[in-house]
């Protein structure tokens, strides 16, 4: 082994005093016996390996006997012999040929140098193999053991891993490229997985630089799809060798056609105009038989030759051949020891033409195979009819003719099996007989192979054969099947054949077959209605002209909780084996329909529903037609799917997706055109963000907003009777907070959900006129200074949200900001539904009061310190809140400008988790109180006076300050303009959390606190994400290297995959994950107690993009903004793909750690794709 010992090594490991022995001599002796022991167990380890691989190879020799001499499939060597037929094959190629003892040889090697230098190894096959590694290298075994499967014509070239390890080879080989790539128009790499990758690499690319369309087609057989893409992707291979010789069945045979064919299945969608892009199976070349497979005339029948010829002339891929196949020459050809020639082609004895064996057949398949990708014959289908009878379909998708080939194939042992052939019904017409054709032994017996004599002066074939081939011929004139039915244009059924006795094993036959005349005038019907939507003047497009947003929710979303609200019977549609669909509208129908297509999942069950009947395109034009404002479109669809009914059931499908895929593109189109520039001229991404606008935003019959002042000016909004009560009905819409949780009922309206969400969700997609009539219905529910949290029509509201206000002040700024002459809502009258606290509800109009007054009032109240205790307060208003929640104060700090409130049994802010778990102790504990003074709340509070200061300076708001009266003290005036400037002065200074704070409560540096003066005073120094919110409001607060700083922070700690943190990971009370059922004993998660320590919020990715983009403009650095704009696109990347994976098609309200699904979550939530469109707005015009 090439081993030696380290004595002195040795000394030291195993000679020490040893205290159980006595003289120096033991220690010497006991070293000795360890240093044996040692070398024995290392020798015995090598012993193991050397006669486990002795064993191998010994198996691997019996093996390769077997196989030679025994096996079916082998080559059935009759004796054995040297060096033709030896027992096992020779691994070495020896001078001259010769063939010495191995004692001789050994002897040689060792003492000829001239000799060993000519003594090469044979390449070969491995098993099992990874091809990326040489199997000849140093250190490898497969020749010790008899692994290889060698190839006797061939040597093992020692390539190494780069040029200068065999400069003489590697120049000889550029070379030889050379000369093939200046001689010809490709090249076929043989054994291309035994070949080094980087050489193969580099000889493909040299050929490349001299035709840059020089065609590769490998032999490739890696035994892993990945391994083999890798080999297709470096070396930039065209297309795989693919063979049939393996083939031993015909469901295999049906299998391998399918897998090399480019068609897709027949029934398959029209593919998009774009669509995701997804990894693709190698382009195949398909062969009935290559140069080195074995002859499958001599191992199978010679009935085989023309079924397998047919069957590879059926798939849709490149196909080849071998010379000799055509001409049945029944051995196989060795293409380094044969040494006669091909005949050559003529009429003289001893030459070949199209009356030769198989030629004019596989002429005819040929053209045929050419034909059938001309004229776009792209879907196939593959059917076994019986034990060894293929049905392969050709479809043209566009003329929905079809090709029709039976093969009765011939495998092993199958000469002369005879199956019960059923009929075969076809639907369609049978246009004619393309080919028929047969091939029998004329010898008794079959043994035309038994007789064959080869030519010693040509490579000759089998011609004892009775070779049969009719084309374009009447099926009436068939040898094979009898048409037991009618076959005119006016027989609607199905044509049914029948087989004679002549269609037997080396038989097949190849139908034309044209649709039905009353299916192609339907057909093109449905065609003329599918021009329509390319048409701007078409009934379509008229139609839907006159479609307005909240019609276009209607038809493309609505939930089921909306859509039962209605009250007409109607409900989501629900597909057998698949369930329930998100929507009503056709956007439930498009996804499923889109992951049909890009999948080719054709056995899907919305694919069965509409192959079984006309349910769904019944409910599509049904639930449309019973309202007055969607009739027109309801009555056009349910012409067109009268239409559609009545084709092949199979065609259904393909034709229902492109009436709804081009009208579901057009009604988008519409929606966009609706909205303002910067959607309708925008991105796909941008554009499919403001659907959200649309999907949530809807007139609910049982979710209705308080009614609006019948004194309000122009315009105001639609008017109807209810159809029971009668009463007077404002069709206002209102904005849902998210799906599936919040649709309907009470459960739809927040005001701190509406208000966040509105700049984004109608502001910025134009739709004004209903961000107003919001304002002022929310506005009209003002009681205690506040607006409610969860409206419920404002008559059962609660008050508990100390933010909803602020965030209804700042939309108002926002609207006067972006809506032309929005300062004219500052002067609507609002209808107080509460004109003071403890008042009963007014009717519409009763007590009106301008806007302005009212923005007054919530200004007043907040510096008045205000508090109250909620109506109903007690188990029945919440049941899991302690009863000290229920008690509420507003205020603000006189010193330093700061909104605050609450207490620490309550959550008035966003972050609104109460506990509700006695099992796990957290019931009644807020999770996140956030009382004392939050810092997104001082943000909306500042832009707020800002705005108002503004307004005030442009009369269009009346007040410069605010009047108090505080009991003995009598009244105090504080200006506007003194509240901004003591928010400014104190914020830096009371929020940064520098590095020489010492608080014990500090965790981390160089953040804003979460809160200031919360009764539980360490949640000040949480990291949590609100700071980012005040940064984009209020960034006049901020020191721009602090909130840099702060950024940074949150890029590091908080940043997720597509949400942010909602509280830095190293918090005790961090938990990622919401499991919002959760029934343990840990006070931290039970019944989902996490819900703001920790999820992901996507909300908060917007203002965290917003924040880093203007923040960034500040450094005045152009490295830091190019950073930056890098940054921000990649988050907006996993958005997009997030958004397209979504069902709902919209963005989810929150994720688990990293990104990671969170089932709990709403599928769809209106800030969510609020403040991304709020995002992507300010990086458009920045």
């Amino acid at each position: 082994m090439k081993s030696f010992i380290d004595l002195d090594l040795a000394e030291k490991i195993y000679f020490y005093k040893r205290e159980y022995l006595s003289t120096k001599q033991e220690w010497i002796n006991e070293a000795c016996n360890q240093l044996r022991n040692r070398l024995n167990y290392l020798n015995n380890i090598l012993y193991e390996k050397l006669n486990g691989r002795l064993t191998r190879a010994i198996d691997n020799c019996i093996a390769s006997c077997r196989y030679h001499f025994f096996a079916y499939d082998g080559p059935k060597y009759k004796i054995l012999s040297l060096p033709s037929t030896p027992f096992v094959g020779n691994y070495f190629h020896y001078p001259n040929q010769e063939f010495k003892h191995p004692d001789e040889i050994n002897q040689l090697i060792e003492n000829d140098l001239h000799y060993q230098s000519y003594v090469m190894a044979h390449n070969g096959w491995v098993m099992n193999d990874d091809p990326l590694r040489c199997f000849a290298d140093e250190g490898q075994f497969v020749y010790l053991c008899r692994d290889l499967i060698q190839w006797s014509d061939l040597i093992k070239l020692r390539c190494g891993s780069k040029r200068e390890d065999c400069p003489s080879l590697y120049t000889y080989m550029k070379e030889y490229t050379r000369l093939i790539a200046t001689t010809f128009h490709g090249c076929r790499l043989d054994n291309c997985h035994s070949t080094p990758l980087w050489f193969a690499e580099e000889m493909m690319d040299y050929a490349r630089e001299i035709n840059p369309n020089f065609y590769i087609n490998a032999e490739l057989f890696t035994g892993s799809q990945s391994i083999d893409i890798h080999f297709i992707n470096q070396i930039g291979i065209n297309s795989l060798v693919k063979e049939t010789w393996r083939v031993n069945h015909c469901y295999e045979f049906g299998e391998i056609i399918s897998l090399t064919s480019e068609s897709d299945p027949i029934g398959s969608f029209n593919k998009s105009r774009i669509s995701k892009l997804l990894p693709t199976k190698p382009y195949s070349w398909f062969y009935d038989q290559t140069h080195d497979n074995p002859c499958q005339i001599e191992k199978r029948s010679v009935e085989d030759s023309i079924t397998r010829s047919a069957c590879v002339a059926m798939a849709n891929c490149s196909t080849g051949s071998n010379r000799g196949y055509d001409e049945l020459i029944p051995h196989y050809i060795d293409v380094v020891n044969e040494n006669r020639l091909y005949s050559k082609w003529g009429n003289q004895n001893k030459e070949v033409n199209e009356k030769t064996a198989i030629i004019s057949i596989k002429k005819s398949l040929n053209t045929l195979h050419i034909d059938l990708f001309q004229q776009g014959f792209t879907q196939l289908l593959i059917d076994e009819l019986c034990e060894g009878v293929l049905l392969i379909t050709r479809y043209n998708p566009e003329t929905h003719k079809s090709i029709l080939l039976i093969c009765y194939t011939s495998f092993i042992n199958e000469n002369n099996r005879k199956n019960r052939l059923n009929t075969l019904s076809i639907e369609g017409i049978i246009d004619e007989i393309f080919i028929e054709s047969s091939i029998n032994d004329l010898k008794e017996n079959n043994n035309s192979i038994k007789h064959f004599k080869k030519s010693e002066d040509f490579i000759n074939g089998i011609e004892n054969l009775n070779v049969y081939l009719n084309e374009s011929i009447n099926v009436e004139e068939s040898r094979f099947i009898n048409l037991t039915s009618e076959n005119s244009p006016d027989y609607i059924g199905y044509r049914t054949i029948e087989f004679k006795e002549e269609f037997k094993s080396g038989s097949f036959i190849i139908l034309k077959i044209s649709p039905l005349p009353q299916i192609h005038e339907k057909i093109n019907n449905i065609k003329q209605i599918i021009k329509q939507f390319s048409n701007s003047t078409s009934q379509f497009n008229k139609i839907i002209k006159d479609l307005t947003l909240i019609d276009l929710e209607r038809v493309l979303y609505r939930t089921s909780a909306e859509e039962q609200s209605d009250g007409k019977g109607f409900d989501v549609y629900i597909i057998p084996d698949y369930g329930k669909l998100n929507y009503c509208g056709l956007q439930a129908i498009i996804t499923i329909l889109d992951q049909i297509r890009l999948f080719n999942q054709l056995k899907h069950p919305l694919v069965l529903n509409l192959k079984q009947g006309n349910w769904l395109m019944n409910y599509i034009s049904n639930r449309l037609e019973i309202y007055s404002n969607t009739k027109q479109l309801g009555e056009w669809y349910e012409n067109v799917f009268s239409s559609i009914s009545l084709l092949s059931r199979l065609m259904v499908p393909v034709y229902f997706d492109l009436i709804i895929r081009n009208s579901y593109e057009l009604l988008l189109e519409h929606s966009y055109s609706l909205m303002t520039p910067f959607i309708s001229q925008s991105s796909k991404f941008v554009r499919q963000l403001s659907q959200s606008s649309i999907q949530l935003i809807s007139i609910i019959k049982n979710a209705r907003l308080p009614l609006l002042s019948p004194n309000l000016r122009e315009p105001r909004p639609s008017e109807e009777k209810d159809e029971q009560t009668l009463e007077r009905i404002q069709l206002c819409s209102s904005l849902a907070a998210g799906f599936p949780h919040f649709a309907s009922g009470i459960w739809r309206n927040w005001g701190r959900d509406t208000f966040i969400s509105l700049r984004g969700l109608l502001l910025l997609t134009g739709r004004y006129e209903e961000a107003r009539y919001l304002i002022l219905s929310y506005g009209g529910c003002l009681r205690h200074g506040l607006i409610p949290n969860l409206l419920a029509d404002g008559k059962v509201a609660r008050y508990n949200a100390r933010d909803s206000v602020w965030w209804w002040l700042y939309s108002i700024s926002n609207y006067t900001n972006s809506v032309p002459d929005g300062y004219e809502i500052l002067s609507d009258k609002v209808s107080r539904l509460y004109p003071t606290h403890d008042s009963p509800a007014q009717v519409a109009g009763a007590h009106d009061q301008l806007l302005y007054d009212v923005i007054h009032e919530v200004l007043l109240r907040h510096l008045q310190l205000l508090s109250f205790r909620e109506r109903g307060a007690g188990h029945s208003l919440d049941s899991n809140m302690n009863d000290e929640g229920f008690n509420n104060q507003i205020g603000v700090d006189s010193k330093t400008g700061f909104v605050f409130g609450g207490n620490r049994w309550n959550c008035g802010t966003w972050m609104d988790k109460m506990g509700s778990s006695e099992k796990a102790s957290n019931k009644g504990h807020p999770a996140t109180p956030r009382d004392g003074s939050a810092i997104e709340l001082i943000a909306l509070c500042r832009t707020t006076v800002s705005w108002l200061i503004h307004m005030n300076k442009e009369n269009y708001y009346p007040y410069d300050s605010v009047e108090t009266s505080l009991g003995t003290s009598g009244k105090t005036k504080l200006l506007l303009t003194d509240w901004l400037n003591r928010i400014d002065e104190n914020f830096e200074k009371e929020f940064w959390i520098d590095e020489s704070n010492t608080s014990g409560f500090v965790n981390r540096k160089q953040i804003y606190k979460d809160t200031i003066n919360s009764t539980l005073q360490w949640t000040d120094y949480q990291l949590r994400p609100n700071f980012l919110i005040a940064a984009v409001i209020a960034p006049e607060m901020f020191n721009k290297t602090n909130i840099w700083l702060a950024l940074k922070q949150v890029e590091t700690i908080l940043l997720g995959k597509y949400g942010i943190k909602t509280l830095d990971p190293s918090d005790y009370n961090y938990v990622g994950d919401y499991v919002n059922d959760d029934d343990s004993y840990d006070f931290k998660r039970a019944h989902g107690f996490n819900y703001h320590n920790g999820p992901e919020w996507l909300w908060l990715t917007g203002y965290y993009l917003r924040a880093k983009l203007y923040w960034s403009k500040q450094q005045n650095d152009p490295l830091i903004y190019k950073q930056t704009i890098k940054h921000i696109r990649k988050i907006l990347s996993l958005h997009m793909d997030l958004l397209n994976s979504n069902d709902w098609n919209g963005l989810p309200e929150l994720t688990n750690d990293d990104g990671r699904l969170c089932s709990y979550s709403c599928s769809v939530q209106a800030w969510s794709s609020a403040t991304l469109v709020e995002a992507l707005y300010d990086l458009i015009r920045s």
